[in-house]
């Protein structure tokens, strides 16, 4: 073989190699699974451009629109009388103690499909003791935390926690902070009192492995 035989040769070997990675992108993007994409809230800038600030302030009004009435500072008891089924006996003083965080922390929790749900059904599938925590420091409430476990006809809950996740993301961080997390093969959402403290960076660790 000549040398501009063995150029061309080495060429075309080259141009196949090149074409090996683009082709596996278009496979894997074949294959990959649609991503919720979130909308954060609007900035708008001073003058300078050297500072931003959000363009709308959503307070708790518009935080109670998602949450069925309920607003971080409400005492245990005026939670449960949002809640499509109050239950009984419901009060500060008898509520669990939620040894995950330091200090005086106190719950109740309610099933998922107990909860108002905005803007129609959750995408996706939860398992069926899938719940919702209430969580209260000095009697008022701090924290609101979604806890979606997998089971048999569930085997991944992450649509319907991207969705809750999604609709709480928007909200400006002065009313309400919001985090997904996954503990073990669950899927957690919280929303946060901004005025929480040193509480907020305190997550579900789900010790029940599931």
């Amino acid at each position: 073989m000549g040398r501009i035989g063995q150029v061309l040769q080495r060429a075309s070997r080259a141009a196949r190699l090149a074409a090996l990675p683009v082709a596996a992108a278009f496979s894997t993007a074949a294959h990959a699974e649609t991503q919720r994409i979130f909308v954060v809230p609007p900035l708008a800038w001073d003058h300078g451009l050297s500072r931003d600030q959000p363009a709308q302030t959503i307070g708790p009004s518009d935080l109670a629109a998602l949450t069925g009435g309920i607003v971080f500072g409400l005492s245990p008891s005026q939670v449960n009388a949002h809640l499509p089924a109050p239950a009984s006996g419901i009060d500060w003083a008898g509520l669990p103690s939620a040894n995950e965080y330091p200090g005086d922390v106190r719950y109740f929790w309610v099933r998922l499909d107990a909860m108002h749900t905005p803007h129609g059904a959750l995408p996706g599938c939860a398992g069926a003791d899938s719940y919702v925590v209430f969580l209260f420091q000095r009697g008022t409430l701090f924290r609101i935390s979604w806890r979606l476990l997998p089971d048999a006809n569930c085997p991944s809950p992450a649509v319907a926690a991207r969705e809750i996740y999604a609709r709480y993301l928007a909200i400006d961080g002065t009313s309400a902070q919001t985090s997904h997390y996954r503990p073990n093969r669950a899927e957690a959402v919280d929303i946060s009192d901004p005025d929480a403290g040193f509480l907020i960076p305190y997550r579900w660790e789900n010790r029940g492995r599931r």
